[in-house]
């Protein structure tokens, strides 16, 4: 997967082959979701910074035992909707 993303955070475009520094991630979470943990159209390869902020967003969006809000709001956190309020946090 991370070859196939060129070595290349999908989420802010930094690029490293060294070991750890890209995880491979599950936009919409498995706990919420786990229909679609093995849906390679909801992996992503992102960097560590990224995905600290991945998990900030996660803690912020999906709430604890609430299955069906949980899925409601993970089809408005698409890729690009985590990759826009990513880099905002980033920037902020």
């Amino acid at each position: 997967m991370k070859q196939r993303a060129n070595y290349t955070c999908e989420c802010c475009g930094r690029t490293s082959t060294k070991q750890g520094y890209l995880v491979v991630d599950h936009i919409v979470p498995r706990r919420i979701d786990k229909r679609r943990q093995l849906d390679k159209d909801n992996l992503w390869v992102i960097c560590k910074r990224c995905h600290f902020y991945k998990g900030l967003l996660e803690k912020k969006v999906y709430q604890e035992n609430l299955f069906i809000e949980n899925i409601d709001a993970s089809k408005k956190w698409n890729e690009n909707q985590c990759r826009q309020w990513i880099l905002n946090e980033q920037n902020s």
